[in-house]
């Protein structure tokens, strides 16, 4: 952009915010490239802000600004507020992670710091930090030190997104803000959503012929937070969504109602959008989210922490079988395949299988499971074991003192769950979990999750998350299509890695799927042993597609050894990667197809494509390095699969840099290709 287009829109979008009342102040900052603009504005009506790209308005004049309980004094507003101090800083760094979805990330943004004091008495501080990326922008609330001011009880926060025109977007809805974060993404006009639904993240907004995806980053010690839509209902000539910030609970507020409580300073979370051309551009600018993190606190040593795959015991029949000597059939499996890990989840520990669902359970292995013979039998077969364990359980036996015991029986890492709250109160949990894990060398998979917000970059061992309508619902319900899965990328691992479970063997088209229940299995009854067990709608190679296209840096593999154990296929997910060098997004549309190229570490790529209706992936193989390359591929066999979702095509081929390859894909089908060198002599 011209520097003079530059100057006209920051002009354009102070006019805009002026529109409403007069504004005393107007500042702006600009992302490096020059295409993105955000304009902050304060004056006699209020605080505002604005966002435009490349000359067209994503998100015109938008109200800034916190209610507080009590700051400074009890129940008052914040009155009108003048800038006293402005600072602005650029900044291009390079970072290295090993345990990510690129090697290599680069952090350049131009930031706008501003100082606000209140006109009249009490004369209170606000201020605001504008931080903007060639891919997006992002701003956060900042209280400061101050007289007469040792902390703050926060009830709401007044921030808009106001949209031009009548938009629509890829939204999540939830009934209230105390939720698992499990629901599907669905395309809906932002005006049709009532102002009692509870709006969760990211939510992907088509605007001005361009995509915002609106997230959070950085939620540390304050609430989180869903979009609403306002009560009187949406502008005729606008779409608006405001900030809804989940209040504590009721014995930890002292206002009721209240959000956050804080000593000063504080900051609040990163309020972010990722702005991009197409759908499939917003997945190559999802940086920005651990960027805003920071890395972890010196002194912390993570180089401990190992990404793998894991087997898992759950899926197949909710743990009827649970034993000892079932759990280390498994353990065999896992080394057999080279995954890292063994995942033993519910029933390990209580009185029965199923009461450790809660607190007040002494956290030991329950009679005739031999959780120390398991651990020492994985150790010799290089196989670490993870065990489930309710978070209310971690709390009652205390934080410190679980991850102590953990270390001390040598278990590699915890998945807790049913966690189902994101109040700043079960946010500083997280902390404290991530913390005490850190400190025994323990990894964490948090389940019943808040969905993620890059805080992954500050404590590594956190390698997952639900927060995520994953594959384990196919158990459930028929709601795990083809369709939802290929929402996914475009939302959802947008903003984060999350523990879908992929990898079952058990393929059947949507027609011919039947959930687990409605087939006769019983939830929990051991004295089941029909074999009655779960299935996946889509092909084989639809699955194996979703284990590479899929963050999580734990990555679950759902099925049994009798369905993996020398079945078609079974190869590509032989030592699966789970971090990577590179990713590259190839083509993509919501709800319909995507495909991506990744680089591992160790000097191998890989292809995976998935889609709903039949599809020809195109790929040129620009990404290889020169030299001779052996390609196998898993696809869809185009004569069996019709009538046989379990049926794959292997090939096995030689090829170079430059050539243009292309995989047919069948309806709920997919493809899988994996590139690796061919050493001289071989």
């Amino acid at each position: 952009m011209k520097r003079i287009g530059l100057f006209s829109l920051v002009a354009a979008l102070c006019i805009d915010a002026a529109a409403g009342g007069h504004m005393s102040s107007c500042s702006s900052v600009a992302s490096p490239d020059g295409s993105l603009v955000l304009a902050f504005e304060t004056g006699t009506n209020g605080m505002f802000w604005s966002l435009a790209r490349n000359g067209k308005t994503l998100v015109s004049q938008s109200r800034l600004g916190l209610s507080f309980a009590l700051f400074k004094v009890r129940g008052r507003e914040l009155g009108e507020m003048r800038i006293v101090e402005k600072k602005s800083r650029s900044s291009d760094t390079v970072w290295e992670n090993r345990i990510y979805r690129r090697g290599t990330v680069r952090d350049r943004y131009n930031e706008l710091e501003v100082m606000l004091d209140e006109v009249a008495e009490p004369h209170r501080r606000l201020g605001y930090v504008f931080r903007v990326y060639d891919e997006g922008a992002a701003f956060r609330y900042v209280v400061p030190e101050q007289d007469g001011v040792d902390g703050f009880e926060l009830l709401r926060e007044r921030t808009e997104w106001r949209f031009p025109g009548k938009c629509k977007g890829w939204l999540t809805s939830y009934a209230s803000e105390f939720n698992s974060n499990e629901k599907p993404f669905v395309l809906r006009e932002i005006g049709d959503v009532t102002a009692d639904e509870f709006l969760g993240m990211p939510a992907t907004v088509e605007v001005n012929g361009q995509h915002v995806a609106l997230c959070e980053a950085a939620l540390v010690n304050w609430a989180g937070f869903y979009f609403k839509t306002p009560k009187s209902g949406q502008p005729p000539d606008a779409s608006v969504f405001e900030a809804c910030l989940t209040p504590l609970p009721a014995s930890n507020a002292s206002t009721p109602g209240t959000a956050v409580i804080r000593e000063t300073p504080a900051m609040s979370p990163w309020r972010v959008a990722i702005c991009a051309d197409t759908q499939l551009d917003l997945l190559k600018k999802n940086d920005i989210i651990v960027n805003l993190n920071p890395p972890p606190e010196d002194g912390l040593d993570f180089s401990w922490v190992k990404p793998g795959a894991t087997s898992w015991d759950w899926w197949v029949e909710s743990n009827n079988s649970l034993s000892t000597e079932l759990t280390m059939k498994l353990v065999d499996f896992a080394a057999e395949m080279g995954w890292p890990y063994h995942t033993i989840d519910g029933g390990w520990y209580g009185f029965a299988r199923r009461p450790n669902h809660g607190p007040n359970v002494r956290l030991a292995p329950r009679k005739r499971f031999d959780l120390p013979r398991i651990v020492e039998y994985a150790r010799k077969k290089n196989v670490g074991i993870w065990v489930w364990i309710h978070w209310q359980e971690i709390d009652d036996i205390g934080i410190e003192e679980t991850f102590s015991r953990l270390e001390k029986w040598g278990v590699k890492g915890v998945k807790t769950d049913f966690l189902d709250r994101q109040d700043q109160w079960i946010v500083c949990w997280y902390e404290k979990v991530a913390r005490a894990a850190a400190k025994h060398h323990v990894m964490v998979n948090f389940h019943g999750a808040h969905r993620p917000t890059g805080t992954e970059r500050t404590w590594p061992n956190v390698l997952t998350r639900e927060g995520i309508m994953g594959n384990e619902m196919s158990k459930f319900s028929g709601k795990i299509t083809p369709e939802h899965c290929l929402t996914l990328p475009f939302t959802r691992f947008l903003i984060g890695p999350g523990d879908f479970t992929p990898g079952s063997f058990a393929n059947v088209s949507a027609a011919e799927f039947v959930t687990q229940g409605k087939r006769g299995h019983r939830y929990g009854d051991e004295s089941d042993r029909r074999q009655i067990w779960a299935e996946e709608i889509g092909t084989r190679a639809h699955s194996i597609a979703q284990c590479i296209a899929f963050d999580s840096y734990l990555t679950t593999l759902c099925d049994w050894p009798e369905r993996y154990r020398g079945a078609d296929g079974i190869e590509a997910l032989r030592r699966l990667p789970t971090a990577w060098k590179n990713t590259t997004p190839v083509e993509g549309e919501c709800g319909k197809f995507y495909s991506v190229v990744r680089e591992t570490h160790d000097g191998r790529f890989y292809f995976a494509g998935l889609t709903v209706k039949r599809r020809r992936a195109e790929l040129k193989l620009d990404f290889l390095p020169e030299g001779e390359w052996k390609m196998d591929v898993f696809a869809d066999d185009l004569e069996r699969t019709p009538g046989n979702y379990k049926a794959i095509r292997f090939d096995t081929q030689r090829v170079a840099r430059g050539q243009s390859l292309s995989f047919d894909m069948v309806d709920e089908g997919g493809a899988v290709a994996i590139f690796s060198p061919v050493r001289q002599g071989r």
